[in-house]
């Protein structure tokens, strides 16, 4: 019997370095995404749209970020941290600005980096420009703040004849708070959802957005650009 388990615990050793690498911590530095791929869905022209990825050190050396390289001139990326320490976390902020462009448009940012497995990983993200399905869209497509405006409404349409459910996706900011993140449009009817802005921003322009997923079959997504503007 002695064998047998001997050779059952082997086999656990070299699964945990192949088929079970994600539950392994990787030698050296080991760049992980949450997300390959972010799909704003439909978004009006000519505005300022941001994703957040979040960028792990899966190894056990530190990851050192050296560069960020949008393959566009739409597209300005950050960092929060550069070094990144074993089993830690940061932002990547992207920012793509949609004028110039019509329809879907997949663009990709590569990160460089010190993982010797994967010196070059590119994450994309997707978007049909000006293109809104007919019955399921919102009014308006995007909200401007001035200053001294602190809450406006948005209505999520359902022109269909079946009531379809929608959920929120939030960019991870403090920029500004919504009323609920999920919930059910009437057939041939609408929801209203409320925006307030953090009332404690500093003095600036700030742009976030947040994305609406209709559970419709295929799934409809549409993104709501904010501008904040505040003195």
């Amino acid at each position: 019997m002695r064998p047998l388990v001997l050779i059952a615990a082997t086999v656990f050793v070299i699964s945990c370095g192949t088929a079970l690498t994600g539950f392994c911590v990787s030698k050296g530095p080991s760049l992980v995404v949450d997300s390959r791929s972010f799909d704003f869905g439909s978004v009006p022209s000519d505005f300022r749209i941001i994703h957040i990825y979040k960028i792990k050190n899966g190894g056990n050396e530190t990851l050192h970020i050296t560069k960020l390289e949008p393959n566009c001139d739409c597209t300005t990326a950050s960092i929060k941290d550069t070094l990144i320490k074993p089993g830690d976390s940061t932002d990547l902020r992207l920012v793509f600005v949609t004028r110039d462009y019509y329809g879907t448009t997949n663009k990709k940012l590569a990160i460089r980096s010190n993982d010797t497995e994967k010196p070059v990983y590119e994450i994309e993200y997707i978007s049909n420009i000006d293109y809104f399905h007919k019955l399921h869209t919102s009014d308006p497509k995007y909200l401007t703040f001035l200053q001294g405006q602190q809450d406006k409404s948005i209505k999520l349409i359902n022109g269909s004849n079946e009531p379809v459910s929608f959920e929120l996706y939030k960019e991870p900011d403090t920029i500004f708070t919504v009323d609920r993140v999920s919930g059910k449009v009437n057939s041939e009817g609408n929801e209203i959802l409320n925006i307030a802005i953090n009332k404690n921003l500093r003095p600036g322009t700030f742009y976030t957005n947040f994305t609406v997923v209709y559970n419709t079959e295929p799934p409809l997504r549409l993104t709501i650009p904010i501008k904040v503007v505040r003195f």
